[in-house]
């Protein structure tokens, strides 16, 4: 299965709350430029999961834009803090679909490390606007393979 973890955009620092912050007109800029960039390698995407967060949300729209048949399942599982090892069982629950989930950090940074490395102490960095595709034959730590890194 190939899994795409994806970071929204830039998001403004005056929100309210966390959960309402907006992206920026550079995150929005910066998305389109990623979204393109995917579209190029020609992604069997078949299920979407975004996180319930508004900037995530609009991350999300922005990739429904380029990929019309690609619906989006909100899911407070992949807020910020989620839990990395509840994802990966619902990675293993959805083996026969080619994931993308929109979300944030700390948590992709965390999921990303448990794929590749096994161990969320490697903390591996996902910028804003990143799309990391992974592939990974079995779902488990560790045995996730990067296969390419898409940044604007």
């Amino acid at each position: 299965m190939l899994i795409y973890l994806v970071r929204h955009g830039i998001a403004d620092r005056r929100a309210l709350s966390d959960p309402e912050r907006e992206l920026t007109p550079v995150g929005v800029a910066q998305n389109r430029c990623v979204v393109e960039k995917l579209f190029l390698q020609s992604p069997a995407l078949t299920k979407g999961v975004v996180s319930p967060y508004e900037r995530a949300r609009q991350t999300a729209a922005d990739f429904g834009l380029t990929f019309p048949n690609l619906e989006f399942e909100v899911s407070d599982l992949i807020t910020p803090n989620g839990d990395p090892y509840a994802i990966m069982n619902f990675m293993d629950e959805n083996q026969q679909h080619n994931l993308i989930m929109i979300s944030h950090n700390p948590l992709l940074s965390k999921l990303l490390s448990l794929l590749v490395d096994g161990t969320i102490e490697t903390a591996r960095q996902i910028n804003t606007s990143t799309v990391v595709c992974i592939l990974m034959d079995v779902v488990a730590p560790g045995c996730g393979e990067v296969k390419y890194i898409l940044e604007p």
